[in-house]
């Protein structure tokens, strides 16, 4: 289901609409043949020289729409000469850790068209989804687990669907962060069987890997998943774990990726890019800024489209920002013990290391932060949330709480669908003051692969079938009501 979601976004997105997409193509056909770092420019600065056919380096020249609303994708100047010969082309990503590249990238050997970025495109959905569906995996084993799955569900954001469906590495961070978390907290659960740890830590040791190389800062993310696991577990449990010769393997391997990663990011300075708004502040200066747009940037936990000039309808950042709020605030009122220490721990990190993270950076690189690079976080926030409510009743959901769950799944769907519809529209007909919503179907600009109604009627039924599919788990959590006087 988490494919077909994120695939809809794949073909309703244009090629290169999404936030560096044409930097990331262009490093993943780079990586695939054999080029891991590209050359500096002429000029220096953060860009670098990779060699990739000419269909590829087209890529980008896209820019003709990109934070431009009322623009559509049709600006685009078509493509002359051959293909496959090999050009010089530019990117952004040139420095960093080339293992998502090197799996998306395959595509590009096909092909050199539009066919090669859709297949990256599904090829990066194909990876995220996978740790996704591990991590409703192992939330599913646990013998408490009804909010937890609920949870997570509703961290399933528009945002985290549009970005799953694009060629970026900001997806993977987070689905090998929620199934690392998930994973660790079920092994824990299952410390006392000899089986558990072969089925379990194979898991745990590549969603471990995979993370560790991904981005600049995915060693971070992966060290406050196995700190959070550990507020999770008891110390019986950890010690159990300690003595296990899988761990000790998977450790092994994690730590010696680790190692990649950190050589990596050293000497290559992974973390450097071009300055931005605010280079050359203090870092106190910088500090306040992050602090004074804290919850601006939640806007982007939900949804920000394009390359950040198409925001989610109101509605929907009203809803998505008040599910999390009311899973944050009912796991510390109502939770206790490590559940509740669980959540305090990674609220804090969601709101305090964006803040410190660009402290350290503004002198040299200035404000570059959205919120989606902390999803990592964000997602095992709410996973963490539900998991610290499981605990505190292990009961089922009440005929009355199932039926508040329906309707709040209902309108989850329905702000899916309008989010999607809105975000299409942007690049169908552009979102210019005199175009109507019926001119997507009678004049469009542009056209995704199938046409706007087929787009919008196949995201609705996988959507329908997704509703279905979580209104029968609910059923099957639900408990009798409790007898009246």
């Amino acid at each position: 289901m988490f494919m077909g979601l994120s695939s809809a976004w794949t073909f309703a997105t244009p090629l290169m609409g999404v936030p560096d997409e044409p930097a990331h193509v262009i490093k993943a056909a780079a990586v695939v043949r054999g080029e891991m770092t590209g050359r500096e420019m002429p000029d220096g600065g953060a860009f670098q020289l990779v060699t990739v056919p000419a269909g590829i380096a087209y890529y980008d020249t896209f820019g003709c729409f990109a934070q431009k609303r009322d623009t559509p994708p049709s600006c685009v100047p078509p493509f002359s000469g051959d293909r496959g010969a090999l050009v010089d082309a530019r990117t952004s990503a040139g420095n960093y850790n080339p293992l998502y590249y090197a799996v998306v990238g395959l595509p590009s050997l096909v092909h050199n068209g539009a066919a090669a970025v859709y297949g990256m495109r599904l090829v990066s959905a194909l990876l995220s989804c996978l740790f996704l569906a591990s991590t409703f995996s192992a939330l599913a084993q646990l013998p408490r687990r009804k909010w937890a799955v609920a949870a997570t569900a509703a961290a399933m954001t528009p945002m985290v669907l549009f970005l799953n469906g694009a060629v970026n590495p900001n997806s993977l961070e987070y689905a090998t962060s929620a199934a690392l978390l998930a994973n660790l907290v079920l092994l824990l659960e299952r410390s006392g069987e000899r089986g558990a740890y072969r089925r379990y830590v194979p898991v745990i040791t590549a969603a471990a890997c995979v993370l560790a190389n991904t981005k600049g800062l995915s060693l971070l993310w992966l060290a406050l998943m196995a700190a959070t696991a550990c507020i999770m577990g008891t110390w019986p449990q950890i010690k159990a774990l300690s003595r296990n010769a899988w761990v000790w393997a998977g450790s092994v391997a994690i730590g010696l990726s680790c190692a990649f990663a950190l050589y990596w990011l050293t000497r290559h300075d992974s973390l450097s890019s071009n300055p931005f708004e605010a280079a050359g502040s203090s870092p106190l200066t910088g500090a306040e800024i992050m602090l004074d747009r804290t919850f601006d940037y939640a806007t982007g936990y939900v949804g920000q489209f394009g390359w950040l000039e198409v925001p989610a309808p109101m509605g929907a950042f009203v809803l998505w920002l008040g599910l999390g709020t009311a899973l944050v605030l009912a796991a510390l009122v109502l939770a206790k013990g490590r559940g509740r220490t669980a959540t305090i721990f990674l609220l804090a990190a969601l709101l305090l290391l964006p803040p410190l993270l660009q402290a350290q950076a503004v002198a040299t690189i200035g404000i570059v932060w959205q919120g989606r690079y902390i999803l990592a976080v964000f997602v095992p926030l709410l996973m963490v949330c539900g998991l610290a409510l499981d605990r505190m009743d292990a009961r089922g959901f009440s005929p009355q709480a199932a039926a508040i769950l329906n309707a709040t799944a209902i309108l989850v769907a329905v702000f899916h669908f309008w989010t999607f519809a809105h975000t299409l529209r942007r690049y169908v007909t552009g979102l210019a003051v005199d175009r109507r919503w019926f001119e997507m179907f009678t004049e469009p600009s542009w056209q995704p692969p199938g046409g706007a109604l087929l787009c919008l009627a196949g995201f609705a039924v996988l959507l329908a079938v997704a509703l279905w599919l979580l209104r029968r788990a609910v059923r099957a959590e639900r408990r009798p009501a409790e007898p009246t006087a």
